[in-house]
C-alpha cells in the first residue's frame, strides 16, 4: 500500500469493511467517483482525495438495508449506516457508512449530527422506464424530488438558465401541494414514481440525486464486472467500467489534474476524536425542529431568487468578457497570419503566449458555464483549436469549439474541419483506452491516416498498436525508430517518450530508458501513462505528486 494520509487509511478501513459485509450477504456494489478513477489509472487514492463514493442499484441497497436493520452485529463497532428513513433531519437520498469515532462535520449534516465522521457515500441508481420522452419526465421528477427532499441548499446547481426556468415551476407546483396536502404524502407519491421500474425492463441506470445526469447503460450494472487494484485490495469497478469514467468526467477522464483543478472537500475535521465531542455540545443549545422549519423557508426564498441571481452572475461573465475583450483585441487584431505561421513551424511555445490573455478569460469560470465565446477571428480560433489538438488535447479544443457553435454565426469550413478531427480523436480514444480492442483502433488508424498522417492521436494509437502486438526485439526496434519519428514532429509528448522508453529498455539500452521515463512524467499528466512507467521502471510520478502536494499544503 502506497503512504496515505489519516483520512485515507480510515476510509480504506472503511471500503474493506463494506467489502467484506457484501460479500458474506451476496450484495453487488461499484467502486465511483474518485475511488474509480484511483483505481483504474493509477490502483491507488488520488493523493488529495478525502472521500470514497459507492454505487449501488436500488434492489442491492435494500438488500443491505434490511440485513442492517433485522440481523444484529452486522456493523463492526463504532460504525453506523445512516440514511433518511433512520436518522431524523437527514435530507437526503444517499447513504452513508460512517466512521463514529472520527469527525468530518458538512454545513449541511450538522443538524441531522449522525453522517458527521469519516464515511463512505453510496449513490443509488434506480431504472428508467424506456423511450426518450419518458426518461426526460422522469428526470423531471427526480430533480424537482431531491430539490423538495433538502432543506438545506439548491440541489440542481448545475442545471442551466433554461433547465432552471422549468424546474423551478416544477418545484413551485409542489411547493404549493406540499402546503396542501402536507410534505409527508407529496414526497411518498414522487419517490413511488421514481421506483416503481422493474429492472428487467430497462436498458438504464439513473443516479437518485441532483442534476448531474449520471445516466448509465444497464451493462454497466447487470453484466460481469471487472475487478480493479485499489491500494493492496481488489474491488468491482463495473462492466466497461472506462465508459462509466467518460460519461462522468468527459474524454479527459484519464488525464491527473492540476494542483488548482484538484477537488477538496471543506469541513471541519478530527481524525482521532468522535464527532459526539463537537455535536454534543451545540445540539442541547438549539431547537432542531425549529431551525428545520426555518431552512425549508429559507430554502424557498433561495429557489425563489436562484434564476434571477444566476442571471446577474451570467451578465457580469458577459460585462467581463467584454472588457478583457479590448486587450485581446490588442493582442491578436491583424495577426491571423503571423499566428498561423507559429502554428506551421510548430512554435506552440510562443503560439499560446499569444493567446494567454484570451485562454485566461475564456477559462474564468462563468465564462465557460454561461457558453460565453470571447470574441476573436475564426481563423485566430483555429489556430488556436488547431494547436490543441497538435498537443493532443482534443477535448480542450472540443470544449472552445461548443462556446463557439451556440453563437448564431455558422461554423467556417476550418472549424468544421476542426469538429470532424475532435470526432476522430474522441472515437480513437475510445476504442483504445475504454474497449481496448487492438482491431478497432487498427480499423479507425486505416480509415483516417492518409488524411490526417500527422495527427498526433493518430501516430500515439499506431505506436500503442506496435507495443501492444511486439514479441521479438525487431518489433521494438521498429518501435523506437517510429517513436523517433514521431518525436521529431511532436519533441514535448511524454507519451510517445514511455513508449520508446520501453522500446529502449527492451532493446537492452537501461540507462537511456529510465532516462527517457523520467522524462515522459514529466511531459504529461496521462495517469495511465504514469503508471505504465511505474510499472516498467519503478520510478512513480503519483508518489511525486503526493510529495508536491503536501509540501504546497504544509506550506
Amino acid at each position: 500500500m502506497h503512504k496515505l494520509n489519516t483520512i485515507q487509511k480510515n476510509l480504506y478501513q472503511l471500503l474493506v469493511e463494506l467489502d467484506e459485509i457484501c460479500k458474506r450477504y451476496d450484495i453487488d456494489y461499484l467502486l465511483a467517483g474518485g475511488a474509480s478513477l484511483g483505481s483504474i489509472r493509477n490502483r491507488r487514492f488520488m493523493p488529495w482525495d478525502d472521500d470514497i463514493d459507492l454505487f449501488i442499484t436500488r434492489d442491492n441497497w435494500e438488500k443491505l438495508r434490511h440485513i442492517i436493520e433485522t440481523e444484529e452485529n452486522v456493523l463492526p463497532e463504532g460504525r453506523s449506516m445512516v440514511y433518511k428513513e433512520n436518522t431524523p433531519y437527514y435530507c437526503n437520498p444517499l447513504p452513508r457508512y460512517v466512521n463514529t469515532e472520527t469527525t468530518t462535520i458538512y454545513s449541511s449534516q450538522s443538524l441531522p449530527a449522525k453522517s458527521c465522521g469519516h464515511q463512505i457515500e453510496f449513490f443509488i441508481f434506480n431504472p428508467m422506464p424506456l423511450g426518450e420522452k419518458a426518461k426526460e419526465e422522469y428526470l423531471d421528477i427526480l430533480h424537482v424530488y431531491t430539490e423538495l427532499l433538502s432543506p438545506y441548499f439548491v440541489v440542481n446547481k448545475r442545471a442551466t438558465l433554461e433547465e432552471w426556468e422549468k424546474h423551478y415551476e416544477l418545484y413551485e407546483h409542489y411547493c404549493h401541494r406540499i402546503d396542501e396536502e402536507g410534505e409527508e404524502k407529496v414526497l411518498k407519491e414522487l419517490e413511488d414514481r421514481l421506483k416503481q421500474y422493474s429492472p428487467k425492463y430497462c436498458d438504464q441506470y439513473c443516479v437518485f440525486w441532483g442534476y448531474n445526469k449520471h445516466v448509465y447503460d444497464k451493462e454497466h450494472f447487470q453484466l460481469e464486472s471487472e475487478m480493479g487494484q485499489f491500494e493492496d485490495g481488489m474491488f468491482p469497478l463495473g462492466y466497461r467500467p472506462e465508459g462509466l469514467l467518460r460519461s462522468a468526467y468527459g474524454d479527459s477522464w484519464m488525464y491527473i489534474p492540476e494542483y488548482e483543478e484538484q477537488l477538496v472537500h471543506n469541513a471541519v475535521r478530527n481524525d482521532y476524536l468522535p464527532f459526539e465531542e463537537y455535536s454534543s455540545r451545540y445540539l442541547p443549545k438549539i431547537n432542531r425542529e425549529s431551525i428545520f422549519e426555518k431552512c425549508k423557508i429559507n430554502k424557498r426564498n433561495n429557489a425563489k431568487v436562484y434564476y434571477k441571481r444566476r442571471k446577474v452572475e451570467m451578465l457580469i461573465a458577459k460585462e467581463i468578457v467584454a472588457v478583457g475583450s479590448v486587450q485581446i483585441s490588442k493582442d491578436l487584431d491583424g495577426k491571423d497570419d503571423y499566428l498561423r505561421s507559429l502554428l506551421d513551424d510548430k512554435d506552440y511555445d510562443t503560439l499560446f503566449n499569444e493567446f494567454e490573455n484570451f485562454t485566461k478569460l475564456q477559462n474564468v469560470e462563468n465564462v465557460f458555464k454561461y457558453n460565453i465565446l470571447v470574441p476573436i477571428s475564426d481563423k485566430n480560433l483555429a489556430t488556436y483549436l488547431f494547436a490543441l489538438i497538435d498537443q493532443g488535447k482534443y477535448y480542450d479544443a472540443s470544449k472552445y469549439l461548443d462556446a463557439r457553435e451556440q453563437q448564431e454565426k455558422p461554423l467556417n469550413d476550418e472549424l468544421n474541419e476542426i469538429k470532424e478531427i475532435i470526432s476522430i480523436c474522441h472515437e480513437i480514444s475510445v476504442a483504445r483506452y475504454d474497449l481496448k480492442d487492438i482491431d478497432l483502433v487498427r480499423s479507425l488508424v486505416k480509415k483516417y491516416e492518409i488524411e490526417y498522417a500527422d495527427l498526433l492521436d493518430i501516430y500515439r494509437a499506431k505506436i500503442w498498436i506496435m507495443e501492444n502486438t511486439a514479441d521479438s526485439i525487431e518489433d521494438y526496434k521498429m518501435i523506437d525508430e517510429f517513436c523517433n519519428h514521431v518525436l521529431s514532429l511532436y519533441p514535448f509528448d511524454g507519451e510517445t517518450m514511455a513508449f520508446q522508453a520501453k522500446s529502449k529498455f527492451e532493446c537492452g539500452h537501461e540507462k537511456e530508458a529510465m532516462k527517457l521515463y523520467r522524462k515522459s512524467i514529466d511531459n504529461t499528466r496521462n495517469g495511465i501513462i504514469w503508471q505504465k512507467v511505474e510499472d516498467e521502471s519503478g520510478i512513480s510520478r503519483m508518489d511525486m505528486e503526493a510529495d508536491f502536494i503536501e509540501a504546497i499544503n504544509g506550506s
